[in-house]
């Protein structure tokens, strides 16, 4: 038989996982009771976890290539996704708030958005994943996340500690912005989402600049098939659409919006509480919140479910798409990089009063200007970090 007769026999298609996609679904449907038993909405938290994590997963939704690409290939195809979902989620908050709800993020706007945006915009690009993105690709195996999370952690409890600096500084003296209150509900909608539709277009003309003679493929015939939500890749507008739509679910049925690192500074106490036998006493963790959180523990903490949820639902969504793997570091200059980003992230994220996610796009969502502020300091720093990027490890 010739060689490449032989090579046709060869099956390159991988192995179903399937099977063990189906496993991990009901052991999380038997975790949901167990927590739904206990009462107090940790089972509703644990379904949109996992919820979130299988759309981030499927879409590929990645803040870090939406701040990172348009200015290194000029690809803005997943940032324009961004402006969809912030459109779509300024909508759905704007009639939570309009049905009696209360503005879910609304914080100061300062400087310290600023500063805090720009450590975690280069993070971000440094460790190859936001604070979604980190949860999403810990789910599907990537064990440099792992380390960058656990980065993220140490970062957290950093920013923990200096946050009462902050809080005299900036936090303190800054204002609270919140649009509607300043000229109106109909004026600041119209406002937000003109500005979102400008972004939109600008986003579009620096793609066209780039890729003058890029035409997309014809649609052609497709036709759809119940797997093929778990089995093909999702468009990058379909999952912030989707996403979009479970955070204000979340808010409405929690009261509370997606959030994921105030869970990490929790977690940071904990582990200075295993080695030191107590609490860290500081200012942060004097906030009632804060100090009810700390309380709870691990496996009560609304927010820690939430994010375990996101870990297992990308693992579940990878599984059964057959996507699973465990992926080393394929150098070793990527790991240092992963962790310098994962503090940075961390303690940017701490004296922000948020991420990715809580900042920036549920702050935008929520009409409070210290969510663009926190944007604007994103996309700086996802210039430096793409600048060093290519500086040292490309």
């Amino acid at each position: 038989m010739a060689p490449d007769t032989q090579l046709a026999h060869i099956n390159l298609k991988p192995k179903s996982q399937e099977p063990y996609a189906l496993i991990l679904a009901l052991a999380a449907a038997a975790i949901f009771w167990r927590l739904q038993g206990q009462g107090i909405g940790l089972g509703t938290m644990w379904l949109f976890g996992l919820a979130l994590g299988y759309v981030l997963q499927r879409s590929r939704f990645c803040f870090v290539a939406c701040f990172r690409d348009p200015f290194i290939t000029g690809n803005t195809s997943l940032s324009r996704a961004v402006v969809l979902a912030l459109a779509v989620a300024t909508a759905g908050m704007a009639l939570l708030v309009l049905a009696g709800g209360s503005p879910v993020e609304v914080y100061p706007a300062g400087w310290h958005n600023l500063a805090g945006g720009l450590l975690f915009g280069t993070g971000m690009v440094l460790a190859g994943g936001c604070a979604s993105g980190t949860l999403m690709r810990a789910g599907e195996g990537h064990l440099l996340q792992w380390l960058a999370l656990a980065a993220f952690i140490m970062g957290s409890l950093w920013g923990a500690h200096d946050f009462g600096w902050w809080q005299q500084v900036s936090l303190s003296c800054s204002p609270v912005l919140f649009l509607p209150r300043l000229v109106g509900w109909g004026p600041a909608l119209v406002l937000q989402l003109l500005i979102l539709g400008l972004i939109y277009h600008g986003l579009w003309r620096i793609e066209k600049q780039a890729f003058p003679d890029f035409s997309p493929p014809g649609k052609g015939r497709y036709a759809f098939k119940l797997r093929h939500l778990w089995s093909r890749p999702w468009p990058y507008w379909a999952g912030g659409v989707v996403l979009a739509v479970l955070d204000v679910a979340l808010a409405w049925c929690t009261g509370r919006p997606w959030g994921i690192t105030t869970a990490f500074s929790y977690w940071g106490a904990w582990l200075w509480q295993a080695f030191t036998g107590h609490p860290p006493g500081w200012y942060y963790y004097s906030l009632p919140e804060h100090t009810r959180a700390l309380g709870l523990g691990f496996l009560a903490e609304p927010g820690t479910i939430l994010n375990l949820g996101t870990i297992w639902g990308a693992g579940l969504s990878a599984l059964a798409a057959s996507e699973f793997r465990l992926h080393l570091p394929r150098r070793w200059q990527v790991v240092p990089a992963a962790l310098a980003g994962g503090i940075m992230m961390g303690y940017g994220a701490r004296i922000a009063m948020g991420c990715n996610i809580g900042a920036f796009f549920n702050g935008i969502a929520s009409l409070s200007l210290h969510g663009w502020l926190f944007g604007l300091g994103l996309a700086g720093g996802a210039y430096l970090g793409g600048k060093l990027l290519l500086r040292f490890l490309v």
